[in-house]
């Protein structure tokens, strides 16, 4: 930035902690992003630089983020143990001791193959709930249960924006 390099670090760890602050309402603007920053860049950033490195910071780490029509089908936080089971048994990497680039953790885990439980569970979320037959009520019956059993938790935001479109 401006001619001087910082060094940073990408490990999908500190993105991840860097994602929770990011989600923090608890906190003023500009001390979350500089909490955020904190989590990836070791050493003291000088403030001037520190919104424009926040901003580099979110459209470098974050343009791959994968929708699926708008809706979240999984949490880093509520998926965790799904996701650390899929990475040993796909991959026999150890994501409580091996370092791992954030970009290469996420092309991991949207490139996980079949055959585990965390792509069941995403398969399950994803998953439209077919319109009532006379031949699909067990489908249907089961596909509910499933989809209630692996549901996310709402974030704050999400509840707000669902208690506002309720109201409305």
């Amino acid at each position: 930035v401006d001619g001087k390099f910082y060094r940073c670090d990408f490990d999908f760890r500190n993105v991840l902690r860097m994602l929770d602050t990011m989600q923090r309402d608890d906190l003023i603007p500009d001390a979350r992003d500089w909490l955020c920053i904190r989590c990836v860049f070791p050493h003291r950033i000088p403030p001037k630089t520190a919104r424009r490195i926040y901003e580099e910071l979110c459209a470098v780490l974050f343009e791959k983020a994968v929708e699926n029509g708008g809706k979240r089908l999984t949490s880093y936080e509520q998926d965790a143990g799904l996701i650390r089971s899929a990475f040993r048994q796909v991959y026999r990497i150890d994501l409580y001791r091996d370092k791992l680039h954030w970009l290469e953790f996420v092309e991991l885990l949207q490139n996980l193959p079949e055959g585990n439980r965390y792509e069941d569970v995403i398969s399950i979320r994803a998953r439209p709930i077919p319109a009532p037959t006379k031949y699909n009520q067990h489908e249907r019956e089961w596909l509910i249960k499933a989809k209630a059993s692996c549901a996310l938790h709402l974030t704050e935001a999400e509840q707000q924006k669902k208690y506002d479109s309720d109201v409305s």
